[in-house]
């Protein structure tokens, strides 16, 4: 079967970035009602536990992506039985990590006192909190979340979000009222769990509605075990590496500077959660067609396709990133208040940090769909140590700055440059000098682009901060692309993303 790439991208935009909207000003409610209704100190509980329980993804392993990789093939020659046993397989797996989640969580309670440095606000109980946070991810995994990999490998990502959008607004609503009528931490807790038990069950549903011969039966041969296997031990070895990025920063945070802290870098980050949940959209939507892709065209189209995708997106990553460095103080100052602002120069790190972690993204697209786990294991390690040694000494050193610092350049050396030469080195085979090239070049303007808006927008500055923000978002939406328009407009690479972008509209099918 060859997916209908164009169709299921677009349908997976739209319903994905309407999902992100949600995902992005409901959580924005929920935290500002947190803070005024509860405190901010809260704040940092949530991003801390949320931290803490990110870290026993590990034992996921990746299997999920394995799963999802090794479906393609099937799907593609409509192999039915193969991919009911796959899913089977998946489910087994599933239920074991939750067991195993369980039984390492629990045997963390002692624990606790070491990783908080403060007692819970509110008179809290600290166990009690975990426990419910702890439950949550259980269920997760025990509960059909595995049925979600037949939506991933058929390019569903609009089914997967339109899911993820009536359970989020359901939850978050309820969570609002528990929050602002009671002031009821632990129920709004309840309430999170019991979305996640709504978000699978309809999720198993509407897999049954759409795929009816698809069935938890029959067995996986050996050989393809086999290569699960191995790309198992590579996807563990990145989901190290994607811990140690996201999670550590407020554990260490946490340990170094304490709760307040903690909920300012977490309140600070979270606007870059929301614009990684939008690009995610894009990268969700894609990798179904990608991997189709793989299986069906060559790498040479392949490479084409991925360097047009790559302009593209690098335009959209850097617009967003100039629109933080200049809207984020404004933002922030009249959402959290000046008193739990950054200065301008810690502020600066997080659009950096931002558009780092987006210049290999529609690479790395490319590299899952060609299954290039095992191949990039080293470059993960490298990564996660290189990682937790740099936030640790510079966080010591140099407390939120530090653990920033190092950060960026963990990403920047290792992600995007170690994971370039793998995919070029084991799937493209050619042209890594040329994508190089490109990066840097959109690296550079960006980095210039941004400081030029950014001096103009600092001359923006009036009495009232919501006129203030305003008017800074006219002059980001009018100058940046205008700056990107003016530098690139004559190029070769303008021209083709401008012809995808109009085939991609026009095209029906």
């Amino acid at each position: 079967m060859k997916l209908e790439k164009v169709k299921n991208t677009k349908k997976g935009l739209v319903f994905g970035s309407i999902n992100r909207v949600a995902g992005l000003l409901l959580p924005f409610l929920i935290q500002t009602v947190t803070i005024h209704r509860l405190g901010i100190e809260y704040i940092g509980v949530k991003g801390l536990f949320s931290s803490i329980l990110t870290v026993f993804s590990l034992a996921e392993l990746g299997f999920g992506s394995a799963i999802v990789y090794a479906m393609y093939k099937p799907i593609a020659e409509d192999d039915t039985k193969e991919i009911n046993a796959l899913l089977k397989l998946y489910r087994k797996i599933y239920r074991v990590i939750g067991l195993v989640i369980l039984i390492i969580g629990l045997a963390l309670i002692p624990f606790l006192d070491i990783i908080v440095k403060e007692e819970c606000p509110g008179n809290l109980s600290l166990t009690l909190v975990y426990l419910l946070y702890l439950a949550n991810t259980v269920i997760s995994y025990w509960m059909f979340s595995y049925k979600a990999s037949v939506l991933n490998a058929y390019q569903r990502y609009d089914v997967i979000s339109n899911i993820s959008t009536v359970t989020l607004l359901l939850s978050s609503s309820v969570q609002i009222l528990v929050l602002w009528g009671w002031r009821d931490f632990y129920a709004f807790l309840v309430v999170m769990v019991l979305a996640t038990v709504v978000n699978n069950l309809i999720t198993m549903i509407t897999v049954k509605r759409l795929y009816p011969e698809i069935k938890c039966e029959g067995q996986v041969s050996n050989e393809v075990v086999d290569g699960i296997k191995k790309k198992v031990l590579g996807l563990l070895t990145g989901k190290v590496c994607g811990v140690t990025r996201n999670t550590f920063d407020s554990i260490f945070i946490s340990a170094f500077l304490g709760w307040t802290q903690t909920a300012i870098y977490s309140n600070y980050y979270y606007i870059i959660f929301a614009l990684n949940s939008f690009t995610s959209v894009i990268l969700g939507a894609l990798l179904g067609g990608v991997g189709n892709s793989i299986v069906l065209e060559s790498r040479q189209k392949n490479y084409k396709d991925m360097m047009t995708l790559n302009n593209i997106y690098l335009f959209i990553a850097g617009f967003m990133a100039i629109c933080m460095l200049c809207l984020y103080q404004p933002f922030m100052s009249k959402w959290m208040g000046p008193e739990n602002l950054y200065s301008s120069h810690i502020m600066l790190l997080f659009p950096i940090y931002f558009y780092m972690t987006k210049m290999g993204d529609i690479r790395g697209v490319y590299a899952d769909a060609a299954g290039l786990f095992w191949e990039n294991r080293w470059r993960y390690v490298a990564e996660a140590v290189l990682n937790v040694l740099l936030n640790y000494i510079l966080g010591k050193l140099f407390g939120v700055v530090g653990i920033l610092i190092g950060t960026i350049l963990t990403v920047f050396f290792v992600a995007f440059l170690g994971s370039t030469q793998v995919a070029f080195k084991h799937y493209f085979e050619k042209g890594m000098k040329k994508y190089l090239v490109i990066q840097f070049i959109m690296l550079a303007f960006t980095f210039l682009s941004g400081a030029l808006v950014y001096s103009v927008c600092c001359l923006i500055n009036y009495e009232s901060e919501i006129l203030t923000f305003l008017v800074r978002v006219v002059i980001c939406t009018v100058l940046i692309p205008g700056l990107y328009w003016t530098a690139f407009h004559r190029t070769a690479e303008y021209r083709e993303a401008r012809d995808f972008i109009v085939r991609v509209v026009l095209k029906k099918g």
